[in-house]
């Protein structure tokens, strides 16, 4: 069973005992992202997450990457649009060690303009990287036209200009405003009990991470759409389609998943049958969920050659219409229930996978993350509750659209015949 504990300064610790484990994962999830970034500071929670490990007063960027390896311990860090996870991983007998010193880089880190001017030229060829990868350009012209007018239509990299201008004052006043106890959540999970992860906690993070409140406010729900396109001579075409649907912690995900799988996520599922096995359209086409505290998308993607886009998109555009109209089939649901449940229990035989999924949910919703709820709400799922959800709305809400390739056709016709085509 999951615990969790708020400490009086607003802090929260998850903690999963998994005694049969000999390694322990620590994550520090900070609900910075950039989604709550200024036009001005996009980009600094990404940026921040880089520098963190540049340097303390006590310790250099080489000397914090040694000590950690000289434990045996892997550690790193990742941002997305609404937070920054700072992480490690290490055997059991090494975690009040490796701890001690994830604390120290977190609230000691120095930001010095050095060091930051050396990690700078780094992501800005992390940016250029992401501009030569159609899909990663793809998954941005969606967020921009599914969520615009909100946070979450910025990247997570933010443009080079910002990047390059960024100085340690500007992180520091940011971790200041965002890097607070009731902004963070510290999730464990291995060989550790809850008694000796809040001892660590009272040890090594209470007496210096003070009691700041973070004033943030989420991007709030939106059901944005429209149509973006970036032209560059890509051998092969990249197309994402977007529809409104369920949040974080909503209660139609179960559902949601069940549909993503059957529909896309599987080799069983409708499209990777039809488009891949059947018509040899694409070389990829699949679903993916995105979830955040106020919004979701139910996203199609596909990657084929430029000959055959319309076609793709056009039988895309089919299976949405039969899927709304008739469902999914008993035989369907099953398999994906067992898919999605043997997933979760998996999960928890990768330790980092539990601390991350714990400590997510934990941010989001200030509870512990239950995994027999969610293996229990997969269960009670029915056709008839499949075919509310395919009903609902959600294909009928706005439909956005993003292209990345080579230049060939009427963007705006495609966009509004799919559009059509999906309403029938």
């Amino acid at each position: 069973m999951i615990k969790l504990k708020k400490f009086d300064n607003g802090l929260t610790l998850t903690t999963g005992n998994y005694p049969s484990f000999r390694s322990v994962a620590v994550g520090f999830f900070v609900g910075a992202g950039s989604s709550f970034e200024s036009d001005s500071e996009n980009g600094i929670s990404h940026f921040t997450e880089h520098v963190m490990f540049k340097g303390t007063a006590d310790m250099t960027a080489a000397m914090i990457a040694e000590r950690f390896e000289d434990l045996g311990a892997s550690f790193n860090a990742f941002t997305t649009k609404e937070s920054t996870c700072y992480y490690f991983k290490c055997v059991d007998e090494k975690t009040e060690e490796c701890f001690a010193l994830l604390a120290h880089i977190l609230y000691g880190s120095m930001f010095d303009d050095v060091e930051l001017d050396k990690e700078r030229n780094v992501i800005a060829e992390e940016i250029n990287m992401t501009g030569d990868d159609p899909e990663d350009i793809c998954y941005d012209l969606l967020a921009r036209r599914r969520y615009d007018g909100t946070g979450l239509a910025r990247t997570i990299l933010g443009p080079t200009e910002n990047v390059m201008r960024f100085r340690g004052d500007d992180v520091r006043e940011y971790t200041r405003r965002m890097y607070t106890p009731d902004n963070t959540v510290i999730s464990m999970a291995g060989n550790i009990t809850e008694e000796q992860a809040a001892a660590l906690v009272e040890k090594y993070v209470l007496p210096v991470c003070g009691d700041g409140r973070c004033s943030k406010f989420f991007a709030p729900s939106v059901a944005g759409g429209g149509f973006a396109k970036f032209e560059k001579d890509f051998e092969q075409v990249n197309i994402a389609l977007g529809f409104p649907s369920a949040s974080y912690d909503d209660s139609r995900y179960a559902v949601q998943s069940i549909v993503s799988f059957c529909f896309g996520t599987g080799m069983s599922s409708r499209l990777f049958q039809r488009l891949r096995e059947r018509q040899g359209l694409v070389y990829n086409v699949y679903t993916s969920c995105s979830r955040y505290k106020n919004n979701g998308t139910f996203g199609i993607y596909v990657n084929t050659s430029g000959g055959n886009v319309e076609k793709a998109v056009s039988s895309v555009a089919d299976e949405i219409r039969t899927l709304v109209k008739g469902g999914l089939t008993e035989a369907e649901i099953a398999r994906a229930k067992m898919q999605l449940k043997s997933s979760m229990l998996f999960g928890i035989e990768n330790i980092m996978s539990e601390m991350s999924v714990c400590g997510r949910y934990a941010l989001y919703t200030g509870k512990p993350y239950d995994i027999d709820a969610d293996i229990r709400d997969i269960d009670c799922v029915t056709a008839d509750d499949v075919a509310k959800f395919c009903m609902s709305g959600v294909f009928d809400g706005p439909l956005s659209l993003a292209y990345v390739g080579k230049k060939q056709f009427a963007y705006d016709d495609m966009y509004e015949n799919t559009a059509g085509e999906i309403r029938g």
